[in-house]
């Protein structure tokens, strides 16, 4: 699914005049709350139920520079479903010439925000998170 398409700001620049390692990283959590905003836990839901997907672990390959003005898409899907946790990966591509520009995997512990630890994911939230397996 298209999780997020953005320009890439100024502020997210280094003074190398390329995108920042920072706001790649946080383009792959906007696109993991876009996600989860998908599959049924969207902010009223994870406000009440106290219940989320949080970072774990983050891989990542970047292919090819971003400049200020560029135009960002990520793609994003499921890869893996445990007992607790996700595996989730990205693909981020350049909206001019559709160029691949950055990869990320990223695993996510699916967490009881009151009790500060991992629980099983429920099976409903399972299911809706089948649906945004590749392929599926």
């Amino acid at each position: 699914m298209q999780s997020l398409r953005r320009p890439v700001a100024p502020r997210d620049c280094d003074i190398l005049g390329h995108m920042n390692v920072a706001a790649y990283v946080d383009a792959v959590s906007d696109a993991m709350f876009a996600l989860q905003n998908a599959a049924g836990l969207d902010r009223a839901t994870v406000t009440a139920e106290q219940k989320a997907f949080v970072a774990a672990r983050l891989e990542a390959d970047y292919r090819a520079e971003m400049f200020a003005g560029d135009v960002m898409t990520m793609d994003s899907h499921v890869v893996t479903i445990g007992t607790k946790s996700a595996r989730f990966a990205h693909r981020m591509t350049r909206l001019s010439d559709g160029a691949l520009v950055f990869e990320a995997e990223n695993t996510a512990v699916f967490f009881d925000l009151s009790t500060r630890r991992a629980i099983a994911i429920p099976d409903d939230l399972r299911q809706a998170l089948e649906r945004y397996k590749k392929g599926e």
